[in-house]
């Protein structure tokens, strides 16, 4: 399911979104190059229709900004254990 619309820095370039990931792609793609989902028929497009396909790209979103958030809280978790032993060392060797 995809919509298309032209680009601002150049009108003649086509681009769609796509409905499995939400991610603007070239209209003249016949898969997605980041999902991998095929091209549908570009029908009319319902209110609803875009709606689903950017709920779906706000979901992606949020499920991808919450894995850098877990990423980052075991990297800060790593680094206060270097820290603390980097702070026992140093308090032995006094």
């Amino acid at each position: 399911m995809y919509d298309t619309f032209e680009s601002f820095e150049n009108p003649n370039k086509k681009f769609c979104v796509c409905g499995g990931c939400g991610r603007t792609i070239e209209k003249q793609f016949v898969y997605c190059p980041w999902c991998g989902g095929p091209k549908m028929s570009t029908g009319p497009k319902t209110e609803f229709d875009m709606e689903v396909i950017f709920n779906r790209l706000e979901e992606l979103q949020t499920d991808d900004r919450n894995a850098r958030i877990a990423q980052m809280g075991s990297r800060l978790d790593e680094l206060e254990k270097e820290l603390d032993s980097l702070v026992l060392c140093a308090e032995m060797h006094k």
